[in-house]
This record gives C-alpha cells, sequence and structure tokens, in this order.
C-alpha cells in the first residue's frame, strides 16, 4: 500500500507540475497574444504631438510589446458626426475622446471607468459624473485668455481690464484710434465664437451647471436669467463692431492672421491657440504677445469668475472587444512620463494629481485674478440635450446671428418661446 501510495503521489507531483507548465505556458500565450487597440482623436488634441513628435504608439510598445495602438485623426469639424454614425453600427473605436457637449448622448454605449487607476488621480474626473459613473477621463484642462500684443497696449496707453466696462471700453479706445481692429474674429466659422456665446453665461452670476438648470427653468432668456444677463451684454458689445469690417466674411485662418501680422490688437480663445502662434510668429514677436481673463464681472468688488474647461474626455466603449487592455492603456497614459510631457507640450492644466504643467504667461495671468471664483464648463444633463437637440440649440450660430444684427428683446422672446414648446414636447 505504502508503496502505491508513493507511485501514485510521484505521478500526481508529474500530472501537477505538467498541468503548472502548461498553465504558464497559458499565460504566457496569452501575454504575449497580439492586440490592436484603436484609438481615434481630433485636431487640436495634440494629435501631431502622439502622433508624430513623439510617438505614443512607440512609448506604449515599450510597456507592452504585444500592443499595437492604430490611430486616426478626424478634422475637429467632422469628428462629433462621424463619431455619431460610427457609434450607430458599433464601431467605435476602443478608446476615444468623447467632449464634453456630447457626453450625455454617449453614457449610455460608455464603460463605467471608476475603478480604474487613471480615474483615481484624475483630479477632473469626479467632477464630471453621470448618475454616480465616470464615463470619461478628461486628458487635460484649459483656461480661455484674450490674447493682446503688448505694443499696441503700450502705444495707446491701455492697461488689463478687470471689468465688462473696462474691457468695452479699451475695445472700443482701440477702434476710435484707427489704426487695429480691437478683436479679430472669424465669424464665417461659427465656431470661432465660443469664447463669446457659449462661454460667457458660466461667467455670469447663478451661470454654475447652468445647461442642466435651464431644462426645467421657465423661460430661461429672461431678464435676469444667466442667458439674458450675458448675451445683452455681448449684444450691446457687438453693436459697438469691435471685429472690423466683415467678420462674417472671413474665417479662422484669417482672424489668426489679423493676429499675427498685428491688424488686430486681440484675440480670444484657449491656451491650446498658443501651439499655433508659435509656429506662425518668431520668438522677438511673440514676446509682444500677452494675455488676460476676460472679465465679465459688473464691479471691481464683485467675485471674478473664470472659466476651467475639461473638454476631451478619453472614454472606452462597453461593446469593444479589448475593454480590459484599453483600460490598461488609460492606467499607463495617466501615470506615465509620456502624460508629463505631452501635457507640458501641450501647455494645458495637467488632470492629474501632482503632475505640473509648464510655467507661462498663462499661470501669471491666473494668478494675477483679483477675487477669483473657478467655475467649471458642464454639458448639460439629458433633459438639457432632449431639449437642445429638438430645438437645434446652437450657441456659436446664435453668435454669428448676433454679430450680423438682432432685435435682442425680440430674439430672446423668440428663444423663450420655443424652449417653451420643447420642454412641452420632450417630456
Amino acid at each position: 500500500m505504502k508503496r502505491y501510495l508513493k507511485v501514485l503521489g510521484v505521478g500526481t507531483m508529474l500530472f501537477m507540475a505538467a498541468c503548472g507548465d502548461g498553465e504558464k505556458k497559458e499565460v504566457t500565450k496569452a501575454e504575449d497574444k497580439k492586440i490592436e487597440l484603436t484609438f481615434v482623436t481630433y485636431s487640436g488634441t495634440g494629435e501631431e504631438y502622439m502622433m508624430d513628435t513623439n510617438s505614443l504608439v512607440e512609448a506604449y510598445q515599450k510597456v507592452a510589446p504585444n500592443v499595437t495602438i492604430k490611430m486616426e485623426k478626424i478634422p475637429a469639424t467632422e469628428y462629433d458626426n462621424t463619431m455619431k454614425i460610427r457609434n450607430s453600427a458599433q464601431k467605435l473605436p476602443d478608446i476615444f475622446p468623447v467632449r464634453v457637449v456630447t457626453m450625455e448622448s454617449f453614457k449610455s454605449v460608455l464603460l463605467p471607468l471608476n475603478e480604474t487607476e487613471a480615474a483615481k488621480v484624475n483630479k477632473f474626473a469626479k467632477d464630471f459624473e453621470i448618475d454616480g459613473n465616470i464615463y470619461g477621463l478628461p486628458m487635460y484642462g484649459f483656461n480661455e485668455f484674450v490674447y493682446y500684443r503688448k505694443s499696441v497696449f503700450n502705444e495707446l496707453g491701455l492697461e488689463i481690464p478687470t471689468t465688462w466696462g473696462e474691457f468695452v471700453a479699451l475695445s472700443t479706445k482701440i477702434k476710435d484710434n484707427g489704426t487695429y481692429i480691437p478683436m479679430a474674429l472669424g465669424a464665417k466659422d461659427s465656431w470661432t465664437t465660443y469664447p463669446f456665446n457659449e462661454f460667457m453665461p458660466f461667467l455670469v452670476p447663478g451661470g454654475n451647471d447652468i445647461l442642466s438648470k435651464m431644462a426645467v427653468e421657465k423661460d430661461p432668456f429672461s431678464p435676469g436669467k444667466p442667458f439674458y444677463v450675458a448675451y445683452d451684454m455681448l449684444d450691446k458689445y457687438y453693436n459697438t463692431k469691435p471685429f472690423g469690417d466683415d467678420p462674417l466674411g472671413y474665417g479662422w485662418d484669417q482672424e489668426k492672421s489679423m493676429f499675427a501680422s498685428k491688424k488686430a490688437a486681440m484675440l480670444a480663445s484657449g491656451q491650446w491657440f498658443y501651439m499655433d502662434l508659435e509656429k506662425e510668429m518668431s520668438k522677438e514677436t511673440l514676446d509682444d504677445v500677452g494675455v488676460f481673463v476676460l472679465p465679465a464681472r459688473e464691479t471691481k468688488e464683485d467675485p471674478f469668475r473664470y472659466l476651467v474647461s475639461a473638454e476631451v474626455f478619453l472614454s472606452i466603449p462597453k461593446y469593444s472587444k479589448n475593454a480590459d487592455e484599453a483600460k490598461k492603456f488609460l492606467d499607463w497614459f495617466f501615470t506615465s512620463d509620456y502624460y508629463k510631457e505631452y501635457v507640458t507640450y501641450m501647455n494645458v492644466l495637467p488632470a492629474v494629481e501632482g503632475v505640473k504643467g509648464r510655467e507661462s504667461m498663462f499661470n501669471v495671468a491666473i494668478a494675477n485674478i483679483p477675487n477669483p471664483e473657478v467655475v467649471l464648463q458642464k454639458g448639460g444633463d439629458e433633459k438639457f440635450r432632449k431639449i437642445a437637440n429638438y430645438i437645434s440649440f446652437d450657441v456659436k450660430r446664435m453668435g454669428q446671428e448676433m454679430i450680423q444684427g438682432v432685435n435682442f428683446t425680440e430674439y430672446m422672446n423668440e428663444f423663450n418661446k420655443r424652449w417653451t414648446e420643447a420642454q412641452e414636447n420632450t417630456k
């Protein structure tokens, strides 16, 4: 019997050893299995850096040799519609950025990322939860600024404005001088109006999470409401003709050129625009560029509200066949040295705790804001999206219409009427 047990024991050990070797081989095979992750992004998200300057594909292959990332860039103007079409066919990429204004539309097909390491270190992610779930991880944050030519301000004796009235007066003084266009704007491309018509309603009192609030408000375009207050300010500013003779006749490329050539004294845009200037201007000319934050407050005693945008959220669709590997990639990306180099290149606010951005004039401008109050740009809940879709609500197109000229009171009344109808029909 003892001899039998010994033989059985040896046989069992040999069998277990064989199984162990087999499991190791299977694990090894799983780790060596070739995986292709598809990653689509759009122009303006640092795609040049990730695809050319410092290859994201090569960087990740150093830590995951079996994974190949297939990157694709889509023009920003075509991106939302392209992703909508791909989603209808369940052909979204494994990893793709969702914009803050479309997150509600995509949430039903996105994988919650709450438990990922990337979500835990991301300082903006929790602020943009939907129903307790993190459906996208902000790549970075950024602020909006007014770029200005220092030499023009010095020539005309202008100071950085800290109230809306000072800003309008400054713009008027530049126009009255007759040498420069006060503010470059290529409104033929409707999106260029976003620093004004999209963001101003957030900056006036009551503008926090304004889009979700107005979904349930009665007549949100009435006097005293954030949209009315902000658009009344803008309507009066637009009527001073600060954008030159024909702002609706040219687009973004001409807008950039007007500022770079000093035909215009100012241009409103985000931090991302500075990369364009670095490509188009000499170092000496760049030294003539400064920035300040657009003041929307009425008096110097009021809080100076300024916007922090987290526009680009990396997400994973539920039906991705490589969801686990996509999560591993996100964990690596946000905790890697590559991410630190990426945000330095982009000159934006890092989304990861403990990561420092590039020291720049932008940091100085933010630090010099008197009585500051941070406002987060949020995209609006499902109720807002339904109403907005029902009436094709487009604040950038409203910017074009207001620049062309409207009867402001009638314009606001018409939007109240359309909004009420949409509320009734989307219950």
